[in-house]
């Protein structure tokens, strides 16, 4: 049986790609692999003989299942089942050495209905915040308020809540008892899968190179680097400083799209770090929400809700957070109820950063509860829930390194407007309809025409786009590492 029988029969269940209509870039869309003819048994046997360890500290430690700890999640656990790869490895690091993991627990679940309480690291940080802000608004001059908002002391910040993290880390790993150290042996495939710019890993990597392990590093984005203005402070320095003390490791970077990929290529020429570039791809985030199975009722808190809506339902999902532009939706709607418009908004995300003004905003909002909801600590089944109950996704990213909202919504048939950027294009090809975000004008034009052409379509006409299962992505990570057989067309 050929090597990518799994990932093809994955792609049948959920139907072909349509064809791009004529204008759309169809090379953008993610490969669709055919295998047309099997490796030689000798190169097959030698590949699966690889052993690919997968690093996902970050996710493991996580109280959220959001973005990054999304995707890591369902690529780890995808990996582990994945009968095409019997030597993958999931571990963490303890403070001292990466240890293995048989499974990453699924989380987002409607038992978790409440926001994870703060670590104590967390509230002191929080704390500060609350404090810095309050001496801003009374400091008589902006000298104080540029000292304060600096990027050198919010990285130092950063470096002291990371370090006492790490610290608890360490000392928990004697507190546990024994347990094995991963040992590298020559033709391992490290991949660093996580958010690990928070950890300093080099003592292991280290280690890994020394026993002829191959490092591959996966960039989500490189949004700090690129937007400084839409990161949070201190992180810009952070990812900077990051790839620095990897590079000299690496075998290969995986952008999470060309786009990433690209970015990284720039980065790395503008940056002087040429002379440590790896090798550069790209591989595609899978889509399929991983925890509606552990809810217990369809759509929770969101079903009542939703039965008492009338008019059109817009759904936006994400953190909440500048760059995801929440405060321009929510201007544009604030105009269509004041012309009448019958028309609802559901926010579905956690609160971000920065974003404090606009939670009070939301929760003083007039029509909060009525045609304006939030959900900050919704279910995957409210999530799913809203996907097929919802009339279109807005997805109004300044920036983005994928885009998972984009693509679960594709799955779902649900319409999208999206800013018109680059990964968008690369990713969704000609199913959102693209808008302007830099001002409110496309985004209120495109409400009230979409309004006006679909309010009297059935739900049931809809188109689902296929994309990548989180079996596919995963499988197409183990190709990109070499530790998997390229599928062939």
């Amino acid at each position: 049986m050929p090597i990518c029988a799994e990932s093809n029969a994955n792609r049948a269940r959920v139907g072909a790609m349509p064809a791009p209509s004529p204008g759309s870039d169809s090379t953008l869309a993610p490969r669709q692999e055919t295998c047309t003819s099997t490796p030689s048994p000798s190169g097959e046997n030698a590949l699966l003989k690889r052993r690919v360890i997968l690093e996902c500290t970050s996710t493991y430690e996580s109280r959220y299942n959001t973005g990054i700890q999304r995707a890591v999640r369902n690529l780890v656990n995808a990996s582990l089942a994945s009968t095409a790869c019997p030597g993958c490895i999931a571990v963490v690091y303890d403070g001292r050495h990466f240890v293995p993991l048989d499974s990453l627990p699924a989380h987002g679940t409607s038992h978790q209905r409440r926001q994870p309480s703060p670590s104590p690291v967390d509230f002191l940080r929080n704390a500060f915040h609350r404090v810095r802000a309050r001496i801003v608004r009374h400091a008589p001059g902006t000298a104080v308020r540029d000292a304060l908002h600096s990027e050198r002391l919010e990285y130092s910040l950063r470096r002291l809540v990371y370090a006492a993290r790490n610290g608890r880390r360490w000392l928990r790993s004697f507190s546990r008892g024994s347990t094995a150290r991963v040992e590298f042996r020559r033709g391992d495939v490290l991949v660093l899968l996580d958010s690990t710019w928070s950890v300093d890993l080099r003592r292991e990597l280290r280690r890994a190179k020394a026993a002829g392990a191959h490092i591959w590093v996966v960039v989500n984005d490189l949004i700090p680097i690129n937007h400084p203005d839409l990161a949070p402070e201190g992180t810009p320095i952070l990812i900077a400083k990051w790839l620095r003390r990897t590079l000299p490791y690496a075998s290969g970077l995986l952008g999470i799209s060309r786009t990433v990929a690209e970015e990284a290529r720039i980065y790395l020429r503008q940056s002087g770090l040429v002379g440590n570039a790896p090798k550069i791809d790209h591989f595609y985030l899978g889509a399929g929400l991983d925890g509606i199975a552990a809810d217990s009722a369809e759509g929770g808190a969101l079903a009542a809700a939703l039965g008492h809506f009338t008019g059109s339902v817009y759904l936006v999902v994400g953190t909440i957070e500048p760059r995801k532009n929440h405060g321009l939706i929510l201007d544009v709607f604030d105009r269509l109820w004041a012309e009448g418009t019958d028309t609802n908004l559901v926010i579905f995300g956690r609160l971000g950063w920065r974003s404090h003004e606009l939670e009070a905003r939301i929760r003083g909002h007039s029509r909060f509860g009525r045609r304006l909801l939030w959900l900050d600590a919704g279910s995957d089944s409210e999530l799913d829930y809203a996907y097929r109950h919802s009339s279109a996704l807005i997805f109004a990213s300044r920036c983005e390194g994928f885009g998972l909202p984009l693509v679960e919504a594709m799955q779902y048939g649900l319409p999208v407007l999206a800013s018109d950027i680059p990964v968008f294009r690369e990713i969704g090809g000609d199913y959102p309809i693209y808008i302007d975000t830099r001002d409110h004008r496309p985004l209120y034009d495109a409400i009230r025409g979409f309004d006006a052409k679909n309010a009297e379509v059935p739900r049931a006409q809809r188109n689902p786009r296929a994309w990548l299962s989180w079996s596919d992505s995963a499988r197409m990570l183990l190709e990109k590492v070499g530790v998997l057989p390229a599928a062939r067309s």
